[in-house]
């Protein structure tokens, strides 16, 4: 019968030592909390003769150096974080720098552009103060309605321009207008070898023709040949627009430009002149086209601005 039991007996041999471990358990538990809970009312006494104390200096003694070195080690990254955090600062703050130094370039540009204007206006109305001038925007430069040299300026019939008018701006005579839209014209330059604008040495009033030579730029001349063969051109003479009959093409008292060199003709009489032009047409911005005749008779003389 106890064979019979054997297994059944060891069975409940096994559950009857459950609850003792667990016991034991609680107990070991028990133990460490009150442990625990000592050493923290000893350590509270902060005296030298805490028996803590041995304690706390052997952890600073083992994990002091440990924490140094994991400082240490943690230091180069912090420093690496913080460099790149002040590379972000330092590459915003130089594009703001960037961008404030293009508004201020853009603004200085634009500032110096009216200003030229401003100069260019004023000029505009010392070289003709008598005439009625409508001002007027060169707004292309080139070859145009199978003429040589031309612009376009932004002014047209809408504005009192029509063909056979004079134009000019602060420096002297620009040329005459050959065609016209209703926002447009297109102006004939002195330099063209089509053009021929009849001249006045402003020294000894003697006349003569100013011819384009098709040269455009700032070398560009102009030939000038007097009327009268026995009249002599000097080196520094002014020319002057003699005028037409009904101030068409060209209005009198306009500065032309300035003797540069004289060539006597060989075997016969009379010489002929260059004259550099004050006006250079690939620098010109802004211009005046007489649309009314002047209220007196200009004087043939040279103002002031057109002098070089």
């Amino acid at each position: 019968m106890l064979k019979d039991l054997g297994t059944p007996a060891r069975g409940l041999v096994r559950s009857a030592g459950l609850p003792r471990e667990i016991r034991r358990r609680r107990t070991i538990l028990v133990l460490v909390i009150l442990a625990s809970f000592t050493l923290i009312v000893l350590d509270a006494r902060r005296s030298a003769g805490s028996p803590v104390e041995p304690l706390r200096h052997a952890a600073a003694a083992v994990f002091g150096p440990l924490e140094s070195t994991a400082t240490n080690a943690r230091q180069p990254v912090d420093n690496l974080r913080d460099r790149f955090a002040e590379l972000d600062t330092l590459k915003a703050e130089n594009e703001k720098l960037q961008a404030d130094n293009e508004k201020l370039t853009s603004e200085l540009r634009t500032t110096d552009y009216a200003r030229n204007r401003a100069g260019e206006l004023d000029r505009l109305l010392k070289v003709a103060p008598t005439y009625t001038v409508t001002p007027a925007r060169v707004i292309g430069l080139g070859s145009a309605q199978s003429f040589n040299h031309t612009v376009t300026i932004d002014a047209g019939t809408a504005d009192g321009v029509r063909p056979d008018m004079t134009v000019l701006n602060g420096d002297g005579l620009v040329g005459r207008v050959v065609r016209t839209t209703e926002a447009t014209a297109t102006v004939l330059l002195i330099g063209d070898r089509n053009s021929t604008v009849g001249g006045r040495l402003n020294s000894t009033m003697a006349l003569g023709f100013v011819s384009g030579r098709g040269e455009i730029g700032s070398s560009a001349a102009l030939d000038y040949k007097l009327v009268d063969l026995k009249a002599r051109p000097k080196v520094g003479d002014r020319i002057v627009t003699w005028g037409s009959s009904g101030n068409a093409p060209y209005v009198p008292g306009v500065p032309i430009g300035e003797v540069t060199s004289v060539t006597s003709v060989q075997g016969a009489l009379g010489s002929t002149a260059l004259v550099k032009p004050f006006v250079d047409p690939t620098r010109i911005d802004l211009v005046g086209v007489v649309t009314g005749p002047p209220a007196r008779a200009p004087r043939g003389t040279v103002p002031a601005s057109g002098a070089r």
